[in-house]
């Protein structure tokens, strides 16, 4: 079975999403015999002919003619992840091309669509959160077209659910940086380690929440802060009491291999109240058997994490748990990834890829 995974771009270019969707292939050729080939949709950026051993080519240009002009005759299924900004030009575009292209595809060839949204338009402006009236058009019409529509959110499931009149599936993401082979140590042989790993987010650690991550490190006996990716230039003055190592940008077997020996992962996702566990960070604490630790209470109850229970937040709680507590409290965030790791995600995409193939 071979099928087309749309995204906005690939690695080396990280973004989330086309991390995402490698290891998704991956697992579904492994696992389900399905072979994927990549169509990147910006424009302007190298592109190499095979990533990660699987094809990927532009679209030439952004018009319903040079999508179809380059659509494979043997695919019988499409996965779009659909993330909203990096398919706009600008604040105020919107890719209603995309939305034919794919309608025609849908009619003229028979071909099943999976839209996965990874994001929903949403503008901030103050502390108030409300969809773009024009992006919201392409998204609704996208998942309207769709055979399946699949999200990582809760919060944008409801959402979804709200325009189809129908029940959307929701599957928290995986790490994407892979899981470990062999299960986890407990946390009594790991050292006393603070993993710090991300992107803009990353930033924001370091910018807004210095004092709760030393805290948390006071608290918990944490001798060293690992930072890792793209160099912040962090003073080691700045974290007294504290080893600071930058470790700048790693392979993800060295970072897995990191985490298995690292205590605790530090993360701030306060941009996104909510929506925890579409966090591929977060994932990557939970399927590594760290302690998570978020910068502050993040409401993401629908999507089963609660604070206390999966995650740690830095305020004087933390000096109240013992060893016991917080193995407990690693092993739930682990069983609860457990329950979307990269297998059971990818079953769910087969599942519908299979069923509406006719396999």
């Amino acid at each position: 079975m071979n099928i087309i995974q749309i995204v906005p771009r690939l690695p080396p270019h990280t973004d989330g999403v086309g991390d995402y969707s490698i290891q998704l292939a991956s697992q579904l050729l492994k696992g389900h015999g399905i072979a994927t080939q990549f169509f990147v949709f910006q424009q302007g950026i190298k592109i190499e002919p095979i990533v990660a051993g699987f094809p990927a080519t532009g679209i030439p240009a952004h018009t319903v003619e040079a999508f179809l002009s380059v659509l494979p005759k043997d695919i019988t299924g499409i996965i779009l992840h659909y993330s909203n900004y990096p398919y706009l030009r600008n604040k105020w575009d919107a890719p209603f091309w995309l939305v034919s292209a794919l309608g025609k595809t849908v009619k003229q060839r028979n071909i099943k669509l999976i839209v996965m949204f990874h994001e929903l338009p949403f503008l901030k402006f103050k502390k108030f959160n409300f969809l773009h009236p024009i992006q919201t058009l392409v998204s609704r019409r996208l998942a309207k077209s769709a055979t399946t529509v699949i999200t990582d959110s809760a919060r944008f499931q409801a959402i979804l659910e709200r325009w189809l009149q129908h029940p959307v599936t929701c599957i928290p993401d995986f790490s994407t940086i892979g899981e470990p082979d062999d299960g986890v140590p407990p946390l009594s042989d790991r050292a006393p380690r603070i993993i710090v790993f991300g992107g803009s987010d990353r930033v924001r650690v370091y910018q807004n929440h210095l004092k709760g991550l030393l805290y948390s490190c006071q608290a918990l006996g944490i001798e060293e802060i690992c930072d890792i990716g793209k160099s912040l230039n962090l003073q080691p003055s700045d974290f007294p009491g504290v080893r600071l190592v930058q470790m700048g940008f790693q392979p993800a077997e060295a970072i897995r291999e990191l985490m298995l020996n690292s205590l605790a992962g530090f993360i701030d996702y306060s941009r996104f109240p909510g929506d925890l566990g579409k966090s591929s960070v977060f994932a990557a604490f939970c399927a590594h058997g760290l302690v998570p630790i978020c910068s502050c209470y993040n409401p993401s109850e629908a999507d089963g994490l609660e604070m206390g229970k999966h995650y740690l937040v830095p305020d004087r709680s933390l000096q109240n748990l013992s060893s016991i507590q917080l193995q407990t409290l690693a092993n739930n965030s682990n069983m609860w990834y457990l329950n979307h790791n990269i297998k059971q995600n990818t079953k769910i995409f087969a599942s519908y890829l299979k069923s509406i193939s006719g396999l």
